[in-house]
């Protein structure tokens, strides 16, 4: 039997995932009802917004983790990056590129002229194909950090590192700076940019550092319990912010969200725990769908866009619809990914981690069992 894997961010990043789909699906309600939200279609959008600064710590998390359990070498890193990261990058870059040129939107240059060449590469690489891939540009920009600061990173160092992004990421989210040249200028002002979202990724590698920790106060029933309560608390404080100016406040601008964030990881950690005791099934299909995260956050604009014309009723005909139109995104999502895990190089397209059902159970049960005797 393999060794104990931690399921728990598995569950997540599935979280995650599910969260980013409804802010993409809200945006599409947004659009159809002139510019506006309502009540129930504001709510979904804002509240899901803690889904992409969830995936920038678990960028953080995954890295330092990875480099905590094994014996880290820096060639099979870049190697596996290059499969897992870059890859799908640039195929899912020119996949939207192509969908685009073929509903009718001028994307390509005129090859002959520097100047729009320019512009294409530079927004190629920033992830401004299509408007979700700039996080993969973000995540790319993460690795090349974490190779340059991992050998220095203990709990003290990582810890003034963490506090230090807080101030930095603040500075960054709330000016506009200027520089002479206009890609670099373009690129530091955007939500591109790594010092836009430092802190979440800093916080990952601090949550490592605090693991054993965190994962020993959350096997008492009673912490889960408070724990709970406590970001119940805050999602109604949220609600309230969100319905109190009624607007869309982009992920990583939200200055909210640096203390949210590493709430709503407790949070949800303490909701694995609980949930494990539920039925077997369940959670294996949260766990499998944080196995599928990154390949579904791949895929799901494109899939918005198919049932958004297809569906075989008016998908934006009453708020409540919002809920039936996620749902069938994240299936249609599943659906496309294992068709694709099919196809020969299919791990060069899409990035996904096979799951071992005997593994996922083994492990659940041992933390089930850690719990009741802690109990």
């Amino acid at each position: 039997m393999e060794k104990k894997y931690l399921y728990e961010i598995n569950f997540v990043r599935a979280i995650a995932c599910l969260l980013v789909v409804m802010v993409h699906v809200g945006a599409r309600f947004y659009g159809a009802y002139d510019e506006s939200h309502t009540t129930l279609t504001n709510f979904f959008n804002q509240i899901s917004r803690i889904g992409t600064p969830l995936f920038a710590v678990m960028s953080g998390f995954l890295l330092y983790n990875q480099m905590a359990k094994k014996h880290f070498k820096v060639s099979h890193f870049l190697k596996s990056r290059m499969v897992k990261i870059i890859s799908p990058f640039v195929v899912w870059s020119l996949f939207y590129l192509a969908f685009d040129y073929f509903n009718g939107i001028e994307v390509f240059p005129d090859w002959s002229n520097s100047s729009e060449v320019a512009d294409f590469t530079y927004q190629f690489i920033t992830g401004e194909s299509y408007f979700h891939l700039y996080f993969i540009s973000l995540v790319i920009q993460f690795y090349f950090l974490f190779l340059i600061i991992r050998k220095w990173m203990n709990l003290k160092t990582i810890t003034f590192a963490t506090i230090l992004s807080i101030y930095v990421n603040y500075l960054f989210v709330t000016n506009n700076f200027e520089v002479n040249n206009e890609y670099v200028n373009s690129f530091i002002n955007s939500r591109t940019f790594l010092l836009q979202w430092i802190y979440y990724f800093m916080l990952g590698a601090l949550l490592v550092k605090l693991w054993p920790y965190i994962h020993q106060f959350l096997l008492k029933k009673s912490n889960q319990m408070f724990t709970l309560i406590t970001g119940l608390f805050v999602l109604i404080f949220s609600v309230l912010d969100y319905h109190s100016h009624q607007q869309i406040i982009n992920s990583n601008e939200n200055l909210l969200h640096f203390i949210t964030i590493p709430i709503a990881f407790i949070v949800l950690i303490s909701l694995y725990y609980q949930l494990i005791f539920w039925k077997d099934f369940i959670m294996e299909g949260f766990i499998k769908l944080g196995n599928m995260s990154m390949g579904i956050y791949l895929i799901h604009p494109f899939v918005i866009t198919l049932y958004q014309w297809y569906a075989p009723y008016d998908v934006f005909a009453e708020p409540i619809y919002i809920i039936p139109f996620h749902i069938m995104v994240v299936f249609i999502c599943i659906v496309l990914l294992k068709i694709i895990s099919f196809l020969p190089f299919s791990q060069y397209i899409v990035t996904l981690v096979k799951s071992n059902r005997k593994n996922i159970q083994y492990n659940m049960a041992e933390s089930r069992n850690l719990i009741r005797s802690s109990n």
